[in-house]
């Protein structure tokens, strides 16, 4: 074989190799399939047709079934709840039956219930928050799948603050 000819050879090697790159990165990105959910999304986001709910309905339904369920789960609580808890305890702590004085009274039977009633309020905060989050993951999701089905880049806002911002906020706060 003459050098030309290996020569030849030597540089179709890697022109044929970087053309077998460039037909695998020509590859379209997105290779998987979106989930059912994702799918779901999509098939419920609003769309610039006809008959279609907008995002702000959307959140509205949202907003309005957390606040539904946050007043329900306050309403039973301070209803059924909590006076079962105290009658629970009175009974349980001697007070029901007269033995107790007025400083065993609120040491056996008052402090102990409003300290169950500190931590139902804390419990219920928590979940209450976090039912708050859910709806507001799904308002996001309901957003994204708009965008993605008109093809609209969604940008997420700066929440970066500017230095005159900050002075601003350290003076109203003396």
């Amino acid at each position: 074989m003459s050098t030309q000819a290996l020569e030849k050879t030597e540089t179709t090697v890697p022109t044929s190799t970087a053309a077998a790159a460039r037909k695998t990165t020509a590859k379209p990105e997105k290779e998987h399939e979106d989930s059912k959910l994702r799918t779901g999304w999509r098939r419920l986001a609003p769309k610039n047709q006809a008959g279609r709910f907008s995002v702000v309905v959307w959140a509205g339904f949202f907003r309005a079934v957390v606040l539904l369920a946050d007043y329900l789960l306050a309403f039973i609580t301070a209803v059924v709840i909590l006076p079962l808890l105290g009658a629970w305890l009175h009974q349980r702590s001697g007070a029901s039956q007269g033995a107790l004085s007025a400083d065993g009274t609120i040491a056996m039977w008052l402090m102990p219930l409003l300290f169950l009633v500190a931590l139902l309020a804390a419990g219920e905060i928590a979940v209450m928050r976090g039912m708050w989050r859910w709806a507001t993951r799904m308002i996001a999701k309901i957003q994204d799948a708009q965008g993605e089905a008109t093809g609209a880049d969604v940008a997420p806002k700066s929440t970066t603050r500017t230095a005159n911002q900050s002075k601003t906020n350290r003076k109203r706060s003396k």
